[in-house]
């Protein structure tokens, strides 16, 4: 994955992505219009994400009956993503020896997003009166599809004083627990973009082939990519940016 990241007040990147590994499996149909040139759609189930860390100055809001009180410190979130798409590439290709080329685009359709990691709020003091807030350590088991605004597993509890009112919080937090009513998902449900790859035939029908994926599609959806960094006078905001899909493709397969 790969976008803009949250800053501080500084300008320093708050956010970071690092990349991970996992499986894509699919089949294809080609169409050849002369022995060296032709065109093929495919069909591609496709595990991709990234691991999201977010380190620095934060805030959290603690909502009760009567209202919500908002402190700042410094949050480190830690997440394993892994999306899983249907993918339908569309590709035309051309044959040199033992070698195929091909480019084309893709359209992708996002069937599950989930994440699990934690989170570790500390420095905590209340706004405006400055009252220290207990250090909290919670869990992060996110459905991105799934989950409900103020979601979470309340089987655990934590329970912190803020401004001398006790506050029940599940020890583990859904995808949208922090988010206010009205929020949509994060993850759009759609991902396009282009796709270039070169193929080797050790055989007639035996390839190992590699692939480059870039997509297009904004992934995040702006009512649902919550800042992470900073309050409007105490409202929350939300980023609107650009995220993506980057991919190398690494593949065995057999044509016939």
């Amino acid at each position: 994955m790969d976008g803009p990241a949250e800053t501080d007040s500084d300008g320093n990147a708050l956010e970071t992505w690092r990349n991970v590994t996992s499986f894509h499996l699919g089949m294809g149909f080609g169409y050849s219009f002369t022995d060296a040139f032709g065109v093929r759609g495919e069909l591609v189930y496709s595990r991709r994400g990234a691991k999201y860390t977010f380190d620095g100055s934060s805030y959290r809001l603690f909502r009760y009956s009567g209202g919500v009180k908002e402190a700042r410190g410094d949050s480190r979130y830690f997440i394993n993503l892994q999306n899983v798409y249907i993918d339908l590439p569309v590709l035309a290709y051309a044959r040199w020896k033992d070698f195929e080329f091909s480019a084309g685009v893709y359209g992708g359709l996002l069937v599950q997003a989930i994440g699990e990691g934690s989170l570790v709020f500390t420095g905590g003091r209340t706004v405006p009166l400055g009252n220290p807030v207990t250090d909290l350590e919670f869990n992060l088991q996110h459905n991105y599809r799934k989950d409900k605004i103020g979601g979470g597993d309340f089987g655990e509890k934590i329970y912190v004083l803020v401004d001398g009112r006790p506050i029940e919080l599940p020890k583990t937090m859904g995808a949208y627990f922090d988010h206010p009513e009205g929020s949509g998902k994060l993850y759009q449900a759609l991902d396009y973009g282009l796709v270039g790859g070169v193929s080797y035939y050790m055989s007639r029908s035996l390839f190992l082939g590699v692939r480059f994926q870039y997509g297009l599609a904004d992934i995040t959806n702006e009512a649902g990519d919550l800042a992470k960094a900073q309050t409007n006078n105490g409202q929350q905001v939300f980023r609107n940016d650009h995220d993506r899909n980057i991919l190398w493709q690494f593949s065995v397969g057999f044509g016939f």
